[in-house]
């Protein structure tokens, strides 16, 4: 399935421009030039974390996939438990250098607690909600074989409706933090949703998911604005969310688009070889961020319209490039 290697490229690309972007939007005055570029690039890659999620979900539910519920375990917990645990405390180690570096070292119990709260590091909520995804999938697979297309849909879209209605409730009653074991329910629209999208034979309209994704990424962007001018940055940032109300057909739209991207992005091999390292680039590629922001290469280092772009691009080669050293080191391989 070439759509699929593509969209992972598509989807790991994009979040390191989100990543990218954040610092135009936090550290710039609102409503600036600078603050509009970093705006506009988070607003238009909202999508990749939810594409990440379908394309699990299009593999994982696929009917073509038999398997023991103990083999399912096995090889599933053995590809994300080794990456949860190295990166955990790679990261909480690299936390502990710069503070070190800076004369102001973390406390050990701050660490424990970053860890114990499911985020030793800003990006590593992922593998905090993937896992528990994966406890289920095998219960998942019945359901899906079992139901019927219709029935699928109503269970999806009850499924976004409640969790958009719980990321509102959680804004409004100024409630952040949640336990990470459970993170998992939001996103399980999105697993089955990837499951429904890769299943659905009907043709795509092209026209119509393109004005889905640049009508929402719009709305985001402008939304964000309108809810930071109001009631303050905190508040705006609402519509960035994977669960806001315009992000959820935002993502829908593009893994439909992505769908009709058939031919490989860079040849048969190499689309394929590069797919099988986005993960790892996912995991690497804060440490690169934050060290070309150090060198004065940073995306505020020159005007961000241009700066989000190229440094995203420059982080995204540089970890590829470390993902694909630690896949060849025997043991460290397992890390990805």
């Amino acid at each position: 399935m070439i759509w699929l290697d593509n969209a992972r490229i598509a989807a790991i690309l994009a979040v390191v421009i989100l990543h990218s972007a954040v610092s135009g939007v936090v550290d710039t005055d609102l409503g600036s030039g600078y603050w509009w570029a970093g705006n506009l690039y988070s607003a238009f890659s909202r999508w990749c974390v939810p594409v990440f999620v379908m394309i699990s979900g299009a593999l994982l539910l696929s009917p073509a996939r038999q398997e023991s519920l103990g083999t399912f375990y096995r090889k599933r917990m053995s590809r994300v438990l080794w990456p949860f645990l190295f990166w955990s405390a790679f990261f909480l180690g690299w936390t502990l250098v710069k503070g070190i570096a800076k004369g102001k070292p973390p406390a050990p119990g701050l660490l424990a607690l970053r860890f114990a709260s499911g985020e030793p590091y800003y990006h590593l909520w992922f593998l905090y909600m993937l896992i528990p995804l994966y406890l289920f999938v095998p219960f998942l697979r019945k359901v899906v074989a079992h139901a019927s297309r219709r029935e699928l849909v109503v269970l999806t879209t009850m499924g976004f409706v409640l969790a958009a209605l719980a990321l509102i409730h959680s804004r409004l009653h100024a409630q952040s933090a949640s336990f990470f074991p459970v993170w998992f329910l939001s996103y399980l629209p999105y697993f089955l949703l990837g499951h429904l999208i890769a299943s659905d034979t009907r043709p795509v309209s092209p026209a119509l998911a393109w004005s889905g994704f640049i009508g929402c990424s719009l709305l985001t962007a402008a939304g964000c604005y309108a809810l930071a001018s109001r009631a303050g940055l905190a508040n705006g940032l609402y519509c960035y969310d994977y669960l806001s109300v315009t992000v959820i057909p935002m993502s829908a739209s593009v893994m439909y688009l992505l769908k009709t991207w058939q031919r490989p992005l860079a040849g048969p091999g190499a689309t394929g070889r590069i797919a099988g390292l986005t993960m790892g680039v996912y995991l690497i590629h804060p440490l690169f961020l934050e060290i070309l922001q150090r060198v004065g290469l940073g995306p505020l280092d020159f005007h961000p319209a241009a700066a989000i772009p190229l440094v995203g691009l420059a982080v995204f080669g540089l970890s590829l490039i470390a993902a694909y050293l630690l896949d060849h080191l025997p043991v460290l391989r397992r890390t990805l």
